[in-house]
């Protein structure tokens, strides 16, 4: 009977699963492709609907040009009540559709909105709450009906994902992957690749009670720091992006991909409820095959996102530094390395936070963290001093950590006067800003803990130094840091602007506080996401308008949060993925990478800069008393002597995204096309040791033939004049290289 019943169980339970997937399948949109119920038409595309609201087929230009791509919106873990509304009209079509949770009966009314517009279908997704909060990831499918031929694209840390990077080189060859794409720890990121089975994840992966992550470095390949992903097909030139606004609120989020063509877009721990929606805005692009397409649309459309603020941030760039030395050095070897600026490893504040105290007078002097002593005066006068020789500072900035050597509970205070609470970390920590302190939650133990045993339960994340983590979304160490840029701004008037650290710590909630959006451990919560763009919303515009930039050390790789910043000198690139990541993020702003050590460039120093020069960001320069990072010596001196030449023509430098506008022919090199302000550079890497590579440019405004063009190589030597020749709709160009590289600069007609 026992028996009986077991197998009774489970074919109920088959028969109930069966049932289970029907149902999605046809409310999700998935049913077998017949007659579209709905027509939305925009200039560049047709989207197509079914009975049920869901994406059908996307009918693009040219010959063979439908594709009967399945797009639609899911709540995970919830099923779909009743039948859909639908309503359209010739330039909108919107799906409502109530959605229950198959646990703790939670239920939302999903609205998708498509909008036909001048460059896009623009589809908006709202998501409102019937009762009390809860949360659920809101999904995008996305089926494309071709997943052999087609490949995927995402701004990405590394395109070995899946099983790419375990299979033979001959495979890897096969689908673009060439033994030059890889170098050391790095892969070009610049190619589409099949459809694999993984997950990608958006800046970092999720911070979670069970793996938090503590001092996140993003070393790993499966990231993305821009919000969209691009399918394509080379035969017939055919391209679809699928565009996340960066303007929209967003807490987790990853790309599940499967090698039958599917993708899923998820957003996680955003808080649904009846107060008020959260809503999600997408855009559907159809372009020219490869990865240029959606990502010359996204930048477009948000300009805010991928260009600087201010112009000075393009002239501070250059090699660059993290050292505190204020003694002479040799400037005239510096420029030669094309040095540009000096991230300032100010140790010059008495502990973390307190980056200019409230002193007296300009002369007086404080005890520095880093030792020794110095005054207003003297930080002023080292600005002063490196303006004088050409070069530039960014001030160190950190709105998330506070202190050094900070005791948990709170000691006996120390100062007899209020005035004199700045001089000791917990004095001022525990008097004045203990609000913002950031707890440590109850989900959390020490044994997730282990590079930080100071860390307790209830009580503040340790880092560095044994300082703290701070919410700079809380007002009253907002205010602080607020002051703290205005006497940066008006003590250091020669210092370019600053440049904050230690972005990894945005991935943590403040389960003391609501930010009234994101729900996190079944609570609401205040993401630090969230307190991020409070401050810099006030923070940027304050520095921007003084004429100062803002640098970021993003450890944390998504654009959303860079609308207030300008540049980027990022403490990592030397792993590969952190290079790419930040690199296509700089599309349009100043790139600044990281060189650890001398190990960095070895055993093959060549291709250490070409990846560089490949994806127009400066790298560290041998500056003396660099902090934890490349120091000067012979060796690595002429290595950066010799490529020197090479990285000064990417002063400036914005990527270049018409279609198809640079290959070489026969993969013989990689490449890639930078406008600058007086021109164009072509980096040409990894090519032949000594030989020649053909170069073809197409949809380029303004290069032709009959401009001034010559080559820089690795090394020196005179400037090798390049002949530009007209070929029908194309410019070719004959480079020679040496040391398998050549920088080619193409001068704007005057």
């Amino acid at each position: 009977m026992s028996r009986f019943l077991s197998v009774l169980t489970k074919r109920r339970d088959a028969i109930s699963f069966v049932v289970l997937c029907l149902t999605v399948l046809l409310s999700s949109g998935c049913q077998p492709t017949g007659p579209a119920s709905y027509e939305l038409r925009a200039p560049t595309m047709t989207v197509a609907f079914d009975a049920s609201g869901a994406v059908q087929r996307i009918v693009m230009r040219g010959p063979d040009s439908v594709r009967a791509v399945r797009a639609f919106t899911r709540l995970r873990e919830c099923d779909p009540e009743g039948t859909p509304k639908i309503t359209s009209s010739d330039s909108l079509f919107v799906v409502t559709q109530t959605w229950r949770s198959r646990s703790g009966g939670h239920s939302a009314l999903v609205v998708d909105r498509f909008r036909s517009g001048g460059g896009s279908v623009r589809w908006e997704v709202e998501v409102m709450g019937a009762g009390g909060p809860w949360t659920t990831p809101i999904e995008t499918h996305c089926i494309y009906p071709d997943s052999v031929s087609a490949k995927f694209w995402t701004a990405w840390g590394d395109p070995r994902l899946g099983d790419i990077r375990a299979r033979s080189q001959d495979h890897q060859s096969a689908i673009g992957i060439l033994p030059s794409d890889v170098s050391g720890n790095w892969s070009d990121p610049l190619l589409p690749i099949p459809f694999v089975n993984d997950t990608i994840w958006y800046g970092a992966p999720p911070y979670t009670f069970e793996t938090p992550r503590i001092g996140f470095i993003p070393f790993q390949g499966n990231l993305f720091g821009i919000p969209l992903v691009t399918i394509s097909e080379e035969r017939g030139d055919r391209g679809l992006s699928i565009v996340q606004s960066p303007a929209d609120t967003m807490f987790e989020m990853n790309i599940r991909v499967r090698s039958s063509g599917e993708m899923v877009i998820s957003r996680e721990q955003h808080r649904i409820s009846a107060s008020g929606p959260v809503c999600f805005h997408m855009d559907l692009i159809v372009h020219e095959s490869g990865w240029r397409g959606g990502l010359r649309w996204m930048a477009g459309a948000y300009p805010e996102y991928f260009d600087p603020n201010i112009p000075l941030a393009h002239e501070i760039a250059g090699t660059g530094a993290y050292s505190s030395l204020e003694k002479p050095f040799d400037a005239r070897k510096m420029r030669a390395m094309a040095f540009g600026v000096n991230w300032k490893a100010s140790f010059d504040f008495p502990y973390m936070g307190m980056f200019i105290p409230p002193v007296l007078s300009d002369t007086a002097r404080w005890t520095r963290y880093g030792g020794g002593t110095t005054s207003i005066e003297g930080m002023r006068r080292y600005s002063a001093d490196m303006r004088r020789q050409g070069f530039h500072v960014l001030s160190y900035f950190n709105i998330t950590e506070f202190g050094a050597e900070v005791t948990d509970p709170a000691p006996p205070r120390k100062a007899t006067h209020d005035e004199d609470l700045w001089k000791n970390a917990d004095d001022f920590l525990y008097s004045r800003l203990a609000d913002a302190i950031l707890p440590l939650p109850a989900g959390v133990t020490q044994e997730m803990l282990p590079a930080y045993p100071r860390s307790r339960i209830g009580g503040p994340y340790y880092t560095w130094g044994n300082g703290i983590i701070m919410d700079p979304g809380e007002p009253v160490y907002q205010s602080f840091l607020l002051d703290q840029g205005a006497k940066h701004i008006a003590s250091i008037p020669d210092a370019e602007g600053i440049c904050i650290d230690r972005m990894d710590w945005l991935r943590m909630y403040n389960d003391r506080r609501d930010d009234g959006l994101s729900w996190f451990g079944d609570r609401a919560v205040r993401s630090m996401l969230v307190s991020w763009k409070s401050m810099l919303d006030t923070l940027g515009p304050m520095m921007h308008a003084a004429g100062k930039v803002i640098f970021v050390n993003n450890h944390d790789k998504r654009i959303d949060v860079l609308r207030q910043t300008d540049g980027f000198f990022d403490e990592f690139t030397y792993g590969g993925s952190p290079l790419n990541l930040t690199a296509l993020m700089g599309i349009r702003r100043p790139a600044l990478g990281w060189t650890s050590e001398e190990k960095n460039l070895r055993p093959d120093p060549d291709a250490f800069f070409q990846r560089y020069l490949h994806l127009g960001v400066f790298p560290m320069a041998p500056f003396p008393a660099n902090d934890h990072s490349l120091q000067p010596g012979p060796w690595v001196d002429r290595q950066y002597l010799a490529y020197g030449p090479l990285l000064a023509q990417l002063k400036g430098k914005k990527w270049v995204l018409e279609p198809h506008c640079i290959e070489v022919e026969n993969r013989e090199a990689k490449i890639n096309l930078f406008e600058v302000p007086d021109g164009w550079v072509i980096p040409v890497t990894f090519g032949p040791p000594r030989g020649n590579v053909t170069v073809v440019l197409r949809n380029v405004s303004g290069i032709r033939g009959g401009l001034k063009a010559f080559a820089v190589y690795p090394g020196g030597g005179a400037h090798a004049p390049v002949v530009l020749v007209p070929a029908g709709d194309a410019v070719r160009m004959t480079v020679g290289t040496r040391r398998g590289c050549a920088l080619v600069k193409i001068a704007r007609e005057l």
